[in-house]
């Protein structure tokens, strides 16, 4: 045999090998991978417990509701095919999608729904961040121990079917159910660590645990078993816990990051005239938190409030693009066709003339005989500038504190101690209502009212019933002059200083797009794509 015909037999041999070659040996697609950062690790990663905008990060691209934030960033049916209401607006039928399933491939039905809510509910749970008890008929009393699990008026009807009964009429309903979710009860009742381990971390969302590290993030990767699996592009989203502002911006320009909700002033200014740089509107109000117990005197707390240079530290401290607040309700929930915030008002100012005079007032002159008060922060560079910040203005007007740094982990349990005196906190709603920023100083719920303590003066008193008169009002322009009056009476007593009203920026490389932020903030996954080489 020649050389020439050894050499047409060989090629021959692999073109037909090439061609022939079964598809597990052909190249893979690329997989289109989501590289997100957006801060430490949250305080709480099991969901159940969650309270937290960071974990909320993380559970609503893990789970679904009833309802869902659809690509437009607003609420829309989610795993409810249909709902019905009743004309007296109390009874709410939702049907479920047949063949629904958890992320493990598991059936999921209307009776998990009903499981997971009632075992959220339970006063031994004592579950955070739970005002859908507010609204389902039965559940309040049965949260704080005056009531029956079987008077909870959310019911299987069948497998497919849940009904809700409500306390009051609630239009906004759909948006409240796209935050609660089911739960596989039977993990979650059986191991108590469930959420630490891929395996038993068990959601129905458009992603799944793939890994996990409480304290380096999480790897998430497609659902197979989500109803709408098929629109979702995106194959993984490695979520990464990074604490540091200034690491999380140089991994971003390095390529390492492709979104990036970790944002220092140095972010924003560097990347403020380009595309990349993404502002999305929130319903959230920073604001410190004051121990009314430790400082009893809503004269002090007033004069510390006129003190704060809004402006100054959102500008200065952290060249963010927020705005100043005005009361405790933000932009973004509205009355009738107008904002809440331009109907009711402004009621926050910064007077240094009139904060002194108040000091003197309550017996203080110039910050004389007042203790020194404790500021708490968390150890990151932003907090740590901001609680010097607040010490500096209220130096001016002769109030003397020390500024303590904390681990996030331990800075959120110094609340249940009486060894702080101001600190920093903020709340994003659930829904375009008032109450969704209102509620939270009710005083029957253990929430942030146990923190400040404050439900004992006439004011929270009367805070109190007028929160509760608005839950039973059906007049909704009545209904909105209670929320106004309730924020008017609560910003008297002054047991938290408004700061800012928020929104998000956020990072995003120009090969990513679909990214969706509700109006509470929260990012959704789900509708991205990334363009591939």
């Amino acid at each position: 045999m020649s050389k020439k015909t050894l050499a047409v037999m060989l090629l021959m041999f692999a073109i037909f090998t090439v061609t022939t070659a079964p598809a597990a040996f052909a190249a893979e697609a690329p997989k289109k991978v989501i590289h997100y950062a957006n801060g430490d690790s949250p305080p709480v990663l099991e969901p159940i417990m969650n309270n937290y905008l960071k974990g909320s990060y993380l559970v609503n691209n893990l789970y679904d509701g009833l309802g869902r934030i659809g690509k437009n960033g607003v609420a829309e049916l989610g795993y409810a095919e249909s709902y019905k209401i009743s004309d007296d607006g109390l009874t709410w039928t939702f049907k479920i999608r047949k063949g629904a399933k958890f992320s493990d491939g598991s059936p999921l039905t209307a009776r998990d729904w009903e499981a997971s809510f009632k075992h959220r509910v339970s006063p031994e749970v004592a579950s955070p961040g739970i005002d859908l008890y507010l609204f389902v008929k039965g559940a309040e009393a049965y949260n704080q121990g005056k009531g029956k699990v079987e008077d909870v008026a959310i019911k299987a009807l069948d497998d497919n079917t849940l009904e809700i009964k409500l306390e009051n009429p609630t239009p906004f309903f759909l948006d409240v159910v796209c935050y609660y979710v089911p739960y596989k009860m039977e993990l979650v009742k059986k191991d108590p660590e469930w959420f630490k381990k891929p395996a038993t971390y068990v959601g129905n969302g458009a992603f799944r645990v793939k890994s996990l590290n409480p304290q380096t993030g999480l790897v998430l990767e497609k659902n197979p078993h989500y109803y709408d699996t098929a629109s979702v592009k995106i194959d993984q989203v490695n979520y990464n816990f990074i604490a540091d502002d200034a690491v999380a911006l140089e991994a971003y320009r390095k390529g390492e990051l492709n979104v990036n909700d970790s944002l220092n002033s140095e972010g924003i200014s560097s990347f403020k005239n380009t595309k990349e740089l993404v502002i999305y509107p929130r319903i959230g109000t920073n604001y410190i938190s004051i121990h009314t117990g430790n400082i009893k005197d809503a004269r002090v707390r007033k004069a510390m409030s006129l003190a704060i240079n809004r402006e100054a530290l959102i500008k200065d401290i952290l060249g963010m693009p927020h705005t100043s607040a005005q009361g405790l309700v933000p932009y973004g929930i509205h009355w009738g066709g107008k904002e809440f915030r331009d109907v009711a008002g402004d009621l926050i100012n910064e007077d240094l003339a009139e904060a002194k005079k108040l000091l003197a007032e309550a017996g203080y002159p110039d910050g004389k005989g007042l203790p020194k008060l404790r500021i708490i922060t968390m150890n990151n560079q932003e907090d740590t500038d901001m609680a010097q910040a607040w010490q500096a203005m209220w130096k001016q007007i002769g109030i003397q504190s020390e500024v303590a740094t904390y681990e996030s982990s331990v800075y959120w349990d110094l609340y249940d101690t009486n060894d702080w005196d101001a600190g920093r906190d903020g709340w994003t709603g659930d829904y375009d209502d008032p109450k969704t920023n209102l509620f939270l100083w009710m005083a029957y719920r253990e929430g942030p009212d146990k923190d400040v303590r404050w439900y004992d003066t006439p004011n929270a008193k009367e805070f109190d019933r007028l929160m509760r008169t608005a839950d039973t009002e059906l007049d909704q322009e009545k209904r909105m002059n209670l929320f106004r009056e309730a924020e008017r009476v609560i910003l008297e007593d002054m047991p938290i200083i408004p700061i800012w009203h928020a929104v998000e920026p956020v990072l995003i490389k120009p090969e990513v797009t679909g990214i969706v932020k509700s109006n509470i903030g929260h990012i959704y996954f789900q509708y991205a794509d990334v363009a591939t080489k």
